[in-house]
């Protein structure tokens, strides 16, 4: 099994993040009816996506000729050939009231993108689920209140309604401390997205208060639990063919059995969301003049996590010990003795297997040469593992969003010199984490067989078991820190200006030994125990290799981005040329899953040459190479190159 587009989504937030840092101003229409003053803001945009690679077998599972030991994670390799694989047009506009210390603002994105709504997939076509999220989609992302009150002669601001809140000091690398709002990654993905339209605002109550010259207090309350929204399953940039919108069933068999038949098959269940009214939070930020106005800050949230885990239900029925109709799908694709059907011969065998059992004794010579012979006994073997599946397909899985975690955070921003320098820490109580998919499995099969069981799964035995609730997730806690610098450096290569941003990260999660419990990584598609890979392999088959210790989460992982961008003012003919480089690198160390910051060896660059005119047109070429972290960085064969269009006014 495999959920692993949690990582690439954070990875995926993290690389797109850059072109915000740079973002401009664009110009906005104006009116003022006497104290009420109107801004409304426009930005149109057409752009497209160009797969610069053909699908490549070892991202792909063994039953749909590739070398993966998964069909769970490579419908969005197998869905695009090399060449479009989005062609989008998309609008954002802004409205903006203020009357006196009341105002309002409300922000609507649209967009539809032929190649993904009208265009033919090469494998699977995206469901109308995956459609209505990457094809076309319209709606209202913020929209909320605000108000200025006097509290004793200090200002005290309130919004009301759907919003963004950002919280810390992080840049680039997520999961930090700001908490607030989940991330929308397929709509990053959109050519031209920009990060006002990345965040999920929710609505809140928030207060702000200036309680002194350089203090400044404030506290939210949430009224509405928002999920982070990973890619659709079938998408380009999908790595998920079941977690994820219009996912619909995982399928066992470490990539051998087709996910074009049902046959292996676990249904997904409903998934399990919190409750809306109990995410809260407060921070206190205290500028200090005499440390360059330095700005410290202190946050605490209790929020539910906008990760899903995956936990599943055990089979509601045992393994059927008659295989008189498992045996007759065998025969009904092999050969029979003449005169009788499938089913006939199904019958015949099993009434052998059953004098077997019972009184072989009894059992004439030839009777006996029949049961033993080669064929039958695979025919017989091919039945137990139909039965097996059978049984197995009445279990579920599903999403689930843990509640309560507490989140105590601190940060600060300041400059030395010319450098601008920001950091912060973060401290979350009770993270939910997900075990590996593959003890989850085993443990759910458990109760149909003591092979599953343990010791060859860590999470334990439930033989007869049926319909139980297996959790897979621990909660654990997790410190994440990260610290940033900035410089504008003055004329150079012929540039007005050349500005640079880097900042590296850490994260560090209480885990027991991998011996103990192992928690999921990306590409983990066995189990990380051979003797249990050898233990569950079906009779007269090869065992498979089990997944290196290295391959799952750790206790410490870390990284660093960098982005350049030189700026060519008037070129020519009033355009300016914006060239820029990003860097990341996943130097060490995997982050458990949802989380998925870092993945050992797992580097990008991102090059993007842009133009600009009057500040309100923009054309953006942009090309994406994702490379290193072997086969577990399942987006490894995705580069591609994105233009993009834009006019604001």
């Amino acid at each position: 099994m495999n959920w692993k587009d949690l990582a690439s989504s954070s990875a995926a937030l993290a690389s797109l993040l850059g072109a915000s840092v740079f973002a401009p101003t664009a110009h906005a229409l104006v009116f003022d009816y006497g104290d009420l003053k109107v801004t409304f803001d426009t930005t149109l945009s057409v752009g497209g996506i160009y797969r610069l690679n053909n699908p490549d077998p070892a991202y792909y599972g063994l039953a749909n000729g590739g070398e993966q030991l998964s069909v769970n994670a490579d419908d969005g390799e197998l869905n695009y050939k090399r060449g479009i694989a989005s062609s989008v047009f998309k609008g954002t506009h802004e409205l903006e009231l203020k009357y006196h210390d009341f105002g309002a603002f409300v922000r609507g994105s649209y967009f539809y993108d032929w190649e993904n709504q009208k265009g033919d997939r090469a494998r699977t076509p995206l469901s109308q689920e995956a459609k209505d999220w990457v094809g076309k989609r319209a709606e209202f992302l913020d929209v909320y209140a605000r108000g200025t009150f006097d509290i004793a002669g200090r200002p005290l601001d309130v919004r009301f309604g759907r919003q963004v809140l950002n919280l810390g000091e992080s840049t680039f690398i997520p999961n930090g401390i700001n908490v607030v709002n989940a991330v929308d990654v397929s709509r990053l993905r959109v050519p031209g997205a920009e990060l006002r339209e990345a965040f999920l605002p929710v609505n809140m109550l928030k207060g702000s208060l200036a309680v002194a010259d350089n203090v400044t207090v404030e506290a939210f309350w949430l009224l509405e639990f928002r999920k982070t929204e990973i890619d659709p399953a079938g998408y380009f940039f999908s790595t998920n063919d079941f977690a994820a919108r219009g996912g619909k069933n995982v399928y066992l068999g470490f990539g051998s059995l087709s996910d074009q038949q049902p046959l292996g098959a676990i249904p997904r269940d409903a998934d399990h969301r919190p409750n809306n009214y109990t995410q809260y939070g407060a921070d206190v930020r205290v500028t200090v003049p005499s440390l360059g106005d330095t700005e410290f800050g202190l946050y605490f949230a209790n929020y539910h996590s906008r990760l899903p885990v995956i936990s599943s239900r055990t089979p509601m029925v045992p393994v059927n010990t008659n295989l008189t109709g498992p045996l007759t799908q065998v025969f009904s694709r092999s050969s029979v003795p003449s005169g009788v059907t499938p089913a006939q011969f199904a019958a015949s065998i099993w009434q052998l297997i059953v004098l077997s059992q019972t009184n072989p004794s009894a059992m004439t010579p030839t009777q006996v040469a029949t049961l033993q012979n080669p064929q039958i006994q695979a025919a017989i073997n091919g039945a137990k593992q139909i039965a097996l599946l059978s049984a197995a397909s009445t279990g579920r899985y599903f999403l689930e969003y843990p509640d309560d975690i507490q989140m105590l955070g601190a940060s600060f921003n300041t400059s030395i010199g010319n450098v601008a320098w920001q950091g912060e820490v973060s401290y979350k109580h009770d993270v939910p984490l997900q075990v590996d998919d593959v003890e989850l499995l085993f443990a759910t099969m458990s109760a149909l067989s003591p092979t599953f069981g343990s010791p060859n799964n860590q999470i334990g035995s439930f033989l007869g078991q049926y319909a139980k609730y297996i959790p897979g997730y621990r909660r654990r806690d997790v410190w994440t820190g990260q610290t940033t610098l900035s410089r504008v450096f003055g004329p150079m290569l012929g540039a007005g200006q050349f500005t640079v941003v880097g900042e590296i990260g850490g994260v560090y999660a209480d885990l027991p030994d991998k011996s103990v419990l192992r928690f999921d990584g990306p590409g983990t598609f066995t189990s990380g125990s051979q003797a249990a890979m050898n233990a569950t392999t079906s009779a007269g088959g090869t065992p498979l290799p089990a997944t290196p210790a290295g391959a799952f989460a750790d206790d410490f992982s870390w990284g660093y981005q960098l982005i350049g961008r030189l700026e060519y003012n008037n070129l020519f003919a009033g355009v300016n040329f914006l060239p820029a480089v990003g860097f990341s690198h996943d130097v060490s160390g995997n982050t458990p899953l949802p989380l998925g910051n870092f993945l050992e060896g797992r580097k990008s660059i991102n090059v993007v040459a842009e133009f600009t005119w009057q500040n309100a047109w923009s054309f953006e070429v942009r090309y994406v190479n994702y490379f290193g972290g072997g086969r577990y960085n399942l987006l490894g064969n995705r580069d591609y190159v994105a233009s993009t269009l834009k006019y604001s006014f």
